[in-house]
């Protein structure tokens, strides 16, 4: 995932309108000050003068000293999706994330201690975040400008950030599913019958169990004992462009949430850094997680005999742009 560049020291945000402000405040008192002669108007108009550079500067030293700490944050997220983290911090600060990006909150609590806010994150792109660049700024004592640096707030365990869910590429185990590359193959309806479970696109007409579907109110088919199958292998080898490898994993993960959903077996094969991962998934978080940890050519070697054992007679290859797989012939 792309990070922004931290900024460690303080410095002013937004300075322009309030210095400028100032300093057009402090010479209209300036001329009225010379034009009257009167010395409590030039006494006051120093008073003034001190109060605004003291506005202006010392911010400076809460936004150095502030501390900002992570409570709570998910295992899991999807690009795009907005994500909560909690946080503390030490005083009344601004909090605004950078990498990941998202709005900026305020920390709220008692006037002494730590305050808690929660972050609102939007990570635009897949990945393993373990710690987030936040941007903490302060304004105490009078409110007049803003102070900030950038810190790395670490995460109490990483947030894998799944790809969103793109459309259906095409899979295969067996020679039974080659011959319906990227269709949506109905449920066999071979087998001793085992009940009755609510319709799914893709089953067949034939399926269709009239006397369940009248009492249910919805459409009902046959379910079916069915034979062992081969499992479909998806691989997502990603190119070394992010766009078109960020596209890959998008219907990679279409693919085996699809063939998941069917109720087949899926064995999913990822670039991960350091070897290549060749083993099933269960479920739609276990795909995200997979395609989180993915990477490209530029991401590590990959290295043989390091490969997550697959099921017997699965084996794959494929385009390294596309989530497509061939397996094994029965």
């Amino acid at each position: 995932m792309g990070r922004a560049r931290p900024r460690r020291r303080s410095r002013p945000l937004a300075w322009l309108a309030p210095v400028s402000g100032s300093l057009v405040a402090l010479g209209a008192w300036a001329v009225v000050a010379h034009s009257s002669g009167s010395g409590w108007v030039q006494t006051l108009g120093a008073i003034v003068a001190g109060v605004l550079v003291a506005g202006m500067t010392l911010p400076a030293v809460p936004a150095a000293r502030a501390r900002v700490r992570c409570t709570w944050s998910p295992a899991d997220a999807v690009a795009g999706r907005p994500v909560e983290v909690r946080v503390e911090a030490n005083g009344p600060l601004r909090l605004r994330p950078r990498s990941p990006r998202g709005p900026e909150v305020r920390a709220a609590g008692p006037p002494t201690g730590w305050r808690e806010a929660t972050l609102v994150l939007r990570p635009e792109r897949r990945g393993v975040v373990d710690a987030v660049l936040v941007e903490v700024a302060a304004s105490a004592p009078f409110g007049l400008l803003w102070w900030g640096r950038d810190v790395a707030l670490t995460l109490p365990r990483p947030l894998h950030v799944a790809p969103r869910s793109g459309p259906e590429g095409t899979a295969s185990a067996g020679r039974a599913d080659r011959r319906h590359e990227g269709a949506s193959p109905a449920v066999d309806s071979v087998g001793d019958p085992r009940g009755v479970r609510a319709y799914a696109p893709g089953d067949s007409r034939r399926a269709v169990h009239w006397p369940a579907t009248a009492h249910a109110g919805s459409l009902m088919v046959r379910e079916t004992e069915r034979p062992a199958e081969e499992p479909v292998v998806v691989e997502a080898l990603l190119p070394a462009d992010p766009v078109a490898a960020e596209a890959a994993c998008e219907r990679a993960k279409g693919t085996a949430c699809a063939w998941l959903a069917r109720g087949r077996t899926v064995v999913l094969v990822t670039d991960e850094p350091g070897c290549r991962v060749r083993a099933p998934v269960r479920d739609r978080v276990e795909v995200g997680r997979r395609l989180a940890r993915a990477v490209g050519p530029g991401g590590g070697a990959s290295r043989p005999g390091r490969e997550g054992k697959a099921p017997e007679g699965a084996r794959g290859t494929g385009h390294p742009n596309d989530a497509h797989g061939t397996g094994g012939t029965p």
